[in-house]
This record gives structure tokens, sequence and C-alpha cells, in this order.
């Protein structure tokens, strides 16, 4: 009883710093507003391979699957839920969606410049009329952008019941740091299921 008091323990302090970690990541959430989810206990994935691939301009990695699987497992587990392999068992079944897509981002700003421009503080050198004026300058950005979602589908009604989106711009940080990347955006879906 003691070893599980400590695991159980552990498991929510795990899921507090998950939570932590996701404030790079930002989350929608929806749900049915009408569904009771206080009585579910058990969970289990819809199929084998849970895994749905969206929209994105790079190949998928396969490794994701199953790093994402573990993550939302432990995610539950925090939050009390017990896994079953038998999806038609379990209270509810989850699916998730992983992709990307590049964007675009250009920022105007003023810089400052000398030239001949006629300006009222300007000084008269050489026959040319010299001062400062401001130009603009545009920078542009090219980024990819992350994207997890989750879904929550309930078994004896046979339907969605929540659905929570989290995005982030990625970084070569976050892809060296896969493991914190992928923890950071479950934390994120998961912030808050079950809705109150």
């Amino acid at each position: 009883m003691l070893i599980r008091k400590a695991t159980l323990l552990t498991m929510a302090l795990v899921s507090l710093g998950l939570v932590a970690c996701a404030s790079g990541f930002k989350a929608t959430y929806d749900a049915d507003p009408a569904h009771d989810f206080s009585g579910y206990q058990t969970f289990a994935w819809i199929s084998d391979n849970p895994m749905i691939i969206g929209s994105t301009n790079r190949m998928p990695n396969p490794l994701l699957e199953p790093r994402i699987m573990a993550a939302i497992e432990d995610g539950m587990t925090a939050r009390g839920y017990r896994k079953v392999e038998d999806p038609e068992s379990a209270d509810f079944t989850l699916s998730f969606t992983v992709g990307s897509r590049e964007e675009i981002k250009v920022n105007s700003y003023p810089a400052s410049y000398h030239g001949y421009y006629g300006h009222p503080r300007g000084s008269y050198w050489g026959g040319s009329y010299y001062g400062y004026g401001m130009a603009t300058e545009t920078q542009v950005r090219q980024y990819q952008k992350g994207m997890l979602a989750l879904d929550v589908f309930d078994v004896k009604e046979h339907r969605p019941v929540y659905h929570s989106v989290a995005e982030k711009s990625i970084t070569e940080s976050d892809r060296k740091k896969m493991d914190e990347t992928i923890n950071a955006a479950v934390a994120a879906v998961l912030e808050a299921f079950p809705p109150q």
C-alpha cells in the first residue's frame, strides 16, 4: 500500500512537472458540456496504431508514436485512470494526431539611416542638403509549427467527447530534446482533462 501511494505521488509530481514544461505550447480544448466524465475509470487505445498523420510537409518520424503513447499513458495514469488492453471494456478510448506546417513571419520596423534627404535639422555640405531620415526594414523568418491533437471517445456511446490541440513553433532545441518536447505537448493537451 505504501509503495502504491509513493508511486501515485511520484506520478502526480511528474504530471505537475510536465504541465510546467508546457508553457511553450498553446492549447485549445473542446468537450461535450452535457457529458459526464466523473464515472471514467479505465482507458484504452482506439487501435494498436492510434497515431493519425495530419497535414505536414515533412516525413513523419515513426518513432514518435510509441513515445507519445507512453507520455499520454503516464498522464492518464497520473490522473487516476487505469489502462486496459481491450477497447470495448474501457470507459473511454484515445487517439491522437500529429502534424506540422511551415509558416512565414514578416516583421517590419523603422531603421535609421543617413542620407542626402531634406530634414529640418540637416546641414548644407558641399552643395547637398545632408540630413537624417527614417527607412523601414523588413525581416522575413521561416519556421515550423508542430501540432499534437488528442481525441477521447466514449465507448458506450461510440462518439467523441473531448478534443484538444497543442501547437508550438518548433526550434532546433526542441528537435534535439524530443522527449521533453513530447512531454510538454502531451501535458498541454491533457491540461483540461477531465473537463470540470
